[in-house]
């Protein structure tokens, strides 16, 4: 009688937490939805064509997850929106489509959820990188030249550190990729990379 009680009460305990698992999970479309929107307004401001492509926004997550990813992914789509995608003109000039595309994305990779933010644009110039590295004097000019593109890439995830020569009301002053990587991969314990093509676009990979 005692190891059936043992039983049935593992059972019970174990239906009790899938339970309430279940019901603290919400669909990405919390935080996918409001978006558009979005990305609409600062076109409209910035004077840009630019289009949004959401898949995946059905999937679950627990709503303290979904709750905490929203930072990230806004500044993440604000970033593409500023600095990533060119104007119509510029884009005309490099034989792309005048309207710019971001692609922000959810799929299952076996237990976890991979979260995409791409954009068609002009890609992360790896060269303003170094120079950036080098006049902050955060390396010197063999050790930056020695470094992986990983490890290059990553240095846009330090406290202040921008390529951009323009500063805007839009995506901030240097500051808000490394929250991105500090709410992504210390808080959330997940991981982030990015992968770029001059000319092409970057993805940031979560």
């Amino acid at each position: 009688m005692i190891n059936d009680y043992s039983t049935i009460s593992s059972l019970l305990s174990d239906e009790l937490r899938s339970t309430a698992l279940t019901l603290r999970m919400v669909p990405l479309s919390m935080v996918f939805d409001s978006m558009p929107r979005m990305v609409r307004d600062l076109s409209r401001t910035l004077g840009k064509d630019i289009d949004i492509i959401i898949e995946g926004s059905e999937i679950e997550l627990d709503k303290q997850i979904v709750d905490r990813l929203a930072e990230p992914i806004l500044h993440l789509i604000r970033n593409a929106i500023d600095h990533g995608l060119e104007p119509a003109d510029e884009r005309k000039n490099a034989n792309k489509p005048a309207k710019g595309t971001i692609r922000l994305s959810a799929s299952y990779d076996a237990a976890s959820v991979l979260i995409d933010v791409r954009d068609d644009g002009r890609g992360i110039d790896k060269e303003k990188i170094k120079e950036k590295a080098l006049r902050k004097k955060m390396f010197t000019a063999e050790e930056i030249e020695a470094m992986s593109d990983i490890a290059l890439m990553d240095l846009i995830f330090q406290p202040g550190f921008s390529t951009s020569a323009i500063v805007t009301d839009v995506s901030g002053r240097g500051v808000g990729l490394d929250v991105v990587k500090k709410t992504i991969v210390e808080d959330l314990k997940g991981s982030i990379s990015i992968e770029t093509a001059l000319g092409s676009g970057t993805a940031f990979h979560s």
